[in-house]
């Protein structure tokens, strides 16, 4: 995959489709992999959907020094301007979907449409679920519901198999985990600007779906969609109903 320099990171990045562009920013220790192929493919066909590895995860550099969830959406946003785009929609999921807050109220002008996944404001406001199968590598138990696990397990392994080689590990996964931990919003949601979808799964125990409620209620006119019998890695598990809601709101 290519790469491309954004300030003192080479980004890993790829682009697919044709149309206004959709940058999906993907959450802590992941890479663009972990998109999998089905959902990028269907919003591909209507958008160029951008994707990309957030510094200290997948393909792009290693970090120098400890940041805030703020200065990853000063990446997305500077990742937007070398790849000559004035403004983009915004699709972010767990800890993408945070950085996307930042996108909104930090480069408000670069912002056509946002979409906020399985995330949360963070603060005092949000209620977090386990999320320590992200240390112990058991990471089907917090993406996927049983049924779906069980009936998927031979895709979920090859899954795992592509996508694990690229997660944050040591100190660049300490670095993401300590960016989230100072991410807060709560007071900020009523500044965005942009129209506004938040999506989640209805068992998704890792961001419980609380904490989207709470997003779509302090969002000035935002819309949410709950995709039913979805867990925290409903666009991997859901794709079609994903990919649905996204493109009915962006029309």
């Amino acid at each position: 995959m290519p790469k491309i320099r954004v300030g003192d990171l080479n980004v890993n990045y790829q682009i697919q489709g044709t149309g206004e562009p959709l940058l999906l920013i993907i959450g802590l220790s992941f890479s663009l992999l972990d998109w999998g192929t089905v959902l990028p493919d269907l919003l591909a066909q209507h958008y160029k959907v951008i994707l990309f590895d957030n510094r200290d995860a997948g393909e792009t550099s290693r970090s120098p020094h400890p940041y805030t969830i703020a200065q990853m959406a000063d990446d997305a946003a500077n990742l937007l301007d070398v790849l000559g785009e004035s403004k983009a929609h915004i699709f972010g999921v767990s800890m993408g979907g945070m950085i996307a807050q930042h996108f909104a109220l930090n480069h408000a002008n670069k912002l056509d449409k946002l979409i906020l996944g399985c995330t949360a404001a963070g603060g005092t406001c949000s209620e977090f679920g386990d999320v320590s199968g992200l240390l112990t590598g058991n990471l089907l138990d917090l993406l996927f519901t049983p049924a779906f696990i069980q009936s998927h397990q031979s895709d979920l392994t090859t899954f795992l198999q592509t996508t694990s080689p690229f997660h944050s590990q040591g100190p660049a996964l300490q670095r993401q985990f300590q960016a989230m931990s100072t991410h807060d919003t709560c007071h900020l949601l009523s500044k965005i600007t942009a129209p506004t979808l938040v999506i989640t799964g209805d068992r998704d125990p890792v961001i419980p779906p609380q904490n989207s409620d709470l997003l779509a209620q302090k969002i000035p006119g935002a819309r949410q969609v709950t995709i039913t019998n979805a867990s925290h890695g409903f666009c991997f598990s859901h794709p079609d109903d994903t990919a649905t809601a996204v493109i009915n709101f962006l029309k």
